[in-house]
């Protein structure tokens, strides 16, 4: 009697720590490679918020008094200025040791990405696969090419995540939750739009509740939370209290909330001369000082909101929409360079896939139910707080790695799976 055959499945390879730290190694090398070769390629002029970070890190290393090129304290967030500044002191002040620094941030990120993803999985695989997709990723190449303060509040919103997760897990949760408040109070001082990020620690909270049965140590977490920010802001207030007389994160966030809501507003960014507030500019910046002409700012943006809420509600929603879109290049930008354009295509098809198999993903049993609700309650607040002002395409990349991580973990079980049935017949 012929015997049946029945087709051997062969379990995909097991990765051994010390391979993937290899393959690990290897993939920081390539990310390294990548943006090295994207800044001799690009090579980015210094104008306009690169400019303003260089000035005030400069200023701050080698003469002790925080700048930017307007002669203002607190208008650009501080953080990433403040990471650079001890590398001016040490090395100089230079564009090159900025962008050495923004190359280990980015060495770092890709560290935290692949910790995330292997607590959200348990696969290594996974792990490396998120940690290649994101050393391949063009915005966070194109980021670590200048002086973008994204370099570093991207690492600091991975950090926060990978955090949140061992918080919900009960893994030294008060410890957790302390670095948690840290990376927020950094996150804070880089820039305002992280504020709601907090949610994700409140839903991590709420699930040690729910695991102690208890309410304690949930309270505990959360005062451990709130001091870690504190320490970090609170210095900050102070600093910001001598400078321009009142504690405060930046004075940016009126300008932006005037950008983002005044009879010009589009939803996307406008200059402020396309604005009634054109008139007698300077003159009025410079009489009313840092805070007074944020106060009047404010006050515009808010009596406007106020006075026309139909269309204020419009522009929310518009800016929401906004936050997604592909960054496709227009005709303007072939006209400028066809090779930049033509990358920036793959760009697009990459964000493309990235934010369909990321969303996906929520769906999928391979993800650890805690980290989605965790990721959910992060991305919403990061992407709702942009309502509020104006949307420029890059103000979203620090939180697409989040979305790297759940599309990550999919694909590699599928890829395993492709491998494991590449086996031979035996028989049964």
């Amino acid at each position: 009697m012929k015997r049946q055959t029945t087709p051997y499945r062969r379990p995909a390879p097991e990765l051994s720590g010390e391979t993937c730290a290899m393959l690990l190694a290897a993939i920081m090398l390539l990310a390294v490679a990548a943006r090295i070769a994207a800044a001799f390629v690009l090579k980015h002029p210094l104008d306009s918020d690169p400019l303003a970070y260089f000035t005030m890190a400069q200023g701050l290393a080698e003469r002790g008094e925080l700048l930017d090129i307007y002669g203002q304290h607190a208008f650009y967030s501080a953080g990433y200025p403040l990471v650079l500044t001890p590398f001016f002191a040490l090395l100089g002040s230079s564009v090159p040791v900025a962008l050495g620094v923004n190359l280990a941030l980015g060495v770092i990120s890709i560290v935290l990405i692949y910790k995330l993803t292997l607590a959200l999985s348990g696969n290594r695989w996974a792990g490396l696969l998120a940690a290649l997709f994101y050393a391949l990723w063009f915005p966070g190449i194109w980021n670590a090419t200048m002086l973008a303060k994204e370099n570093l509040s991207t690492p600091l919103l991975i950090g926060l995540a990978l955090c949140a997760v061992r918080i919900a897990r009960d893994e030294r949760p008060i410890s957790a939750a302390l670095v948690a408040g840290l990376l927020w109070g950094a996150s804070l001082v880089t820039g305002g739009s992280t504020l709601l990020l907090c949610a994700g620690v409140g839903i991590a909270l709420l699930m040690l509740w729910r695991t102690r049965g208890a309410f304690r140590p949930a309270f505990a977490g959360g005062l451990a939370f709130i001091a870690g920010a504190a320490l970090i802001v609170g210095p900050w207030l102070h600093a910001t209290d001598k400078m321009v007389g009142r504690p405060i994160l930046t004075t940016n966030a009126a300008f932006n909330l005037y950008l983002g809501n005044n009879p010009a507003a589009t939803g996307k960014f406008v200059s402020i001369s396309d604005t009634p507030m054109a008139k007698d500019w300077e003159a009025t910046r410079i009489r009313l000082g840092e805070v007074g002409n944020a106060d009047r700012l404010q006050a515009a943006a808010l009596d406007w909101i106020g006075d026309n809420p139909g269309r204020a509600a419009e522009l929310a929603a518009l800016k929401l929409a906004y936050f997604w879109q592909p960054n496709i290049p227009d005709a303007a930008d072939f006209a400028a360079s066809k090779a930049v354009a033509s990358i920036r295509l793959f760009e697009v098809a990459q964000y493309g896939l990235i934010l369909l198999f990321g969303l996906l993903a929520f769906r999928s049993p391979l993800i650890a139910s805690d980290g989605k609700w965790i990721f959910a309650a992060m991305i919403a607040g990061f992407w709702l707080i942009h309502a509020a002002a104006y949307i420029i395409t890059r103000y979203r990349d620090p939180a697409i790695p989040l979305l790297i991580v759940t599309a990550a973990i999919p694909i590699a079980a599928w890829l395993q799976q492709l491998a494991a049935r590449r086996g031979v017949p035996h028989a049964a």
